[in-house]
């Protein structure tokens, strides 16, 4: 699905911002047009601009049954969200900051919910850091800082969880990215990032896990470093659709490796739509996309069966004759057996109602 020469994919996006930047800048929308005129008057003057904001989202749910003849289970749920942005111009110098987080744990069960574990529902910090040199045009100079990872412990299976068989934690794995680029403002709602030049490596510091040879490491192996391109599309806006109170987000990013497995690109998207209903009340909808190469999940099929790998006759699970295999291509059950595993397209999303505060 994403088999796209890194080489061609990285010159069509090159060729498509060329002709974005010509096209914007014959035919400037008033829009536009402001954009520039406000970052000329502060290339020319000697004050600073700070522009701030912090958004917060939390929610909670709850079902308690009790002798319910009709059936069904307990549920609990907390779910937090924090996006934070953080904004300073001087002259030429522009340094542009943004943080994500997200948290959720849920438990379910049928019979006292205090008797069930706690399990995540949505795990994410990432921070991204821009420093750029402005110029008189719409494409500044910038070194970009992104780094993504999660807060917690991750779990497959009840058995997993119960034997502590995790498949991720805080900074395991953690995905530094640094590169130079150019930095393209259509007006103060699009930006474009493109970066010929970029080292996006991954971390994983936890010695169990790395031991594994998991997220496309060898076994023992704690860092892997990649060159390539790498690409970010920000789209903001408050007041979407001139409607008052729906604020949109969404965040595309793509990298490809020059050198090895130039064909596979990562790709990640983020989208987030907000509806502020009263003042502090809030409807949320937030998405996340991931297609990583080097990232192995548990193969199952549409029953929720795990796809294993069988001996040579075809009779037994295949748990013994598996050192032809290459380390990131099975996962092993709490019961010692084989699962396959490849690159899959992840998926997480969740719609949160609950409290919303701006500062």
């Amino acid at each position: 699905m994403f088999k796209l020469n890194t080489l061609r994919f990285f010159f069509l996006f090159a060729i498509f911002s060329c002709w974005l930047t010509s096209s914007a800048q014959h035919q400037l929308s008033e829009e536009n047009e402001e954009y520039i005129h406000d970052k000329e008057l502060e290339l020319t003057n000697d004050s600073s601009y700070w522009d701030n904001a912090a958004v917060f989202y939390l929610g909670f749910n709850k079902t308690g049954l009790h002798n319910w003849a009709a059936g069904g289970m307990n549920f609990m749920e907390v779910h937090g969200l924090a996006d934070i942005w953080i904004d300073y111009r001087h002259n030429k110098f522009h340094w542009n900051n943004f943080i994500t987080m997200s948290f959720g744990m849920l438990k379910s069960g049928y019979g006292n919910l205090s008797d069930d574990p706690w399990w995540k529902s949505d795990d994410l910090l990432e921070a991204t850091s821009k420093f750029s040199l402005r110029t008189k045009h719409l494409w500044d100079y910038s070194f970009l800082l992104n780094f993504r990872t999660q807060f917690y412990k991750g779990f497959y299976s009840d058995n997993d969880r119960a034997n502590d068989k995790y498949m991720d934690k805080f900074l395991s794995p953690v995905y530094p990215i640094a590169g130079f680029g150019l930095d393209y403002h259509a007006n103060n709602h699009l930006t474009c990032y493109l970066s010929p030049l970029t080292m996006k490596s991954t971390i994983v510091l936890d010695s169990t896990l790395s031991s594994q040879g998991v997220f496309g490491l060898s076994p023992g192996q704690k860092v892997r470093t990649e060159m390539g391109f790498y690409t970010s599309l920000i789209y903001s806006h408050d007041s979407i659709f001139n409607t008052q109170g729906l604020s949109f987000f969404t965040d595309l990013t793509a990298f490809g490796n020059y050198i090895e497995s130039p064909g596979n690109i990562d790709i990640t998207w983020e989208a987030l739509i907000s509806y502020q209903l009263r003042e502090f009340f809030s409807i949320t909808f937030s998405s996340y996309m991931i297609y990583d190469h080097d990232i192995q999940i548990p193969l199952y099929d549409q029953n929720g069966l795990p796809d294993y790998y069988y001996k040579p006759n075809g009779l037994d699970v295949y748990n013994v004759y598996y050192d032809n295999l290459d380390v990131n291509s099975y996962y092993y059950d709490y019961e010692g057996f084989v699962i396959k595993t490849g690159p899959r397209l992840q998926f997480m999303e969740y719609w949160l109602l609950g409290l919303t505060f701006t500062f």
